[in-house]
């Protein structure tokens, strides 16, 4: 199973320029943990749920705040041929929940750990007999 076949395509995305605030309004609206962040069409970074709880955390306005200065500018991007499994490992290695998935700093989707755990259930209502695999989708997807 490629990553191609789970990822989320409906994108919540915003530019470098805007506040930690308007990406938190974002995110609760779309009601969803990731915000990618691009300029001139390239994935700059991403902004998660732990972003803005670190921000918050270090008592910071958040108003004011650009999330530029605050996203996490290190974002491993999966192919869209990606294996599930290697995914799941990866964000498992990486410590991540979110896994944006792409070719040349291009975004056309994202993953995250919600997407694995349905992965992980279709495979083993379509397929009793799939357990293994569906077992090391979750191992690979847990820390």
């Amino acid at each position: 199973m490629h990553v191609s076949e789970i990822m989320q395509t409906a994108l919540v995305t915003s530019p470098p320029e805007a506040s930690v605030l308007e990406v938190a309004q974002l995110l609760t609206r779309a009601r969803v943990g990731a915000c990618l962040i691009v300029e001139d069409g390239t994935l700059a970074g991403i902004f998660t749920e732990r972003d803005l709880l670190h921000v918050v955390a270090a008592g910071e306005d958040v108003r004011d705040r650009k999330v530029a200065g605050v996203m996490t500018r290190e974002v491993t991007m999966a192919p869209p041929d990606a294996d599930v499994l290697w995914a799941a490992d990866t964000m498992r290695r990486l410590g991540v929940r979110h896994l944006p998935v792409g070719e040349g700093g291009h975004a056309v989707g994202i993953v995250s750990i919600r997407d694995l755990y349905a992965a992980a259930e279709a495979v083993l209502r379509l397929d009793p007999r799939g357990a293994d695999t569906a077992g090391h989708m979750l191992a690979a997807a847990g820390s």
